[in-house]
């Protein structure tokens, strides 16, 4: 019976991408719905790999490296988000010498940021990196690859994008000036977390 822990399976190879859509949406970046199908379907190639595979991949890389490189990959984009945070500071500042508060407005608006097909490629590989360690382990348990890849893909999608939208809400949003800050960290608290689970 391969329902229940397919369900579990998906549901915890997911997660992920429910705080990594929570951290857009406080940034105000809406996960448009290509990206959202990008990302899970990248997702989805990794745990298909990593499912289809099974003890054989276990021979060629150690499922620890696969953590690894996910959780790298997320520290390295929370780092980004906070060296993002600091520029933008210290712009602001200089920008507060030269502009009126009319114009310093009207120019934060056309420098609204965005998801770029690049940080939504790194991001759907990030998520697939970190499945395959959890795909190897399921795979040598007896999980089956075709209700797993179902499973996984539908709340890849699912989770990211009610992320995406609670992060967007009022009463999880924060001012403008410290989303950045705040997605770098949730971001790198992501990735030590997995470094952490993939140590034990």
């Amino acid at each position: 019976m391969q329902i229940v822990p397919s369900l579990l399976f998906g549901i915890s190879a997911s997660l992920d991408a429910l705080l990594v859509g929570i951290t857009f949406g406080i940034r105000d970046v809406r996960v448009r719905l290509w990206q959202n199908l990008l990302i899970s379907f990248i997702t989805l190639l990794g745990t298909c790999l990593s499912v289809g595979l099974g003890a054989r991949l276990v021979t060629l890389l150690p499922v620890s490296l696969w953590n690894l490189l996910g959780s790298l990959i997320l520290i390295l984009f929370g780092i980004y988000y906070i060296t993002k945070f600091m520029m933008t500071a210290l712009e602001k500042y200089h920008e507060k010498k030269q502009l009126t508060a009319a114009q310093l407005s009207s120019h934060q608006k056309k420098n609204s940021s965005a998801l770029t097909f690049v940080e939504t490629f790194t991001l759907g590989f990030a998520l697939s990196a970190n499945n395959i360690g959890i795909g190897l382990s399921a795979s040598i348990a007896g999980l089956t690859l075709a209700p797993a890849a179902v499973v996984t893909l539908f709340f890849s999608l699912m989770f990211l994008l009610l992320g995406n939208r609670l992060g967007m809400r009022h009463c999880l949003r924060l001012t403008e000036h410290f989303t950045n800050l705040l997605s770098g960290l949730l971001l790198v608290g992501l990735g030590i977390l997995e470094l952490i689970n993939g140590a034990f």
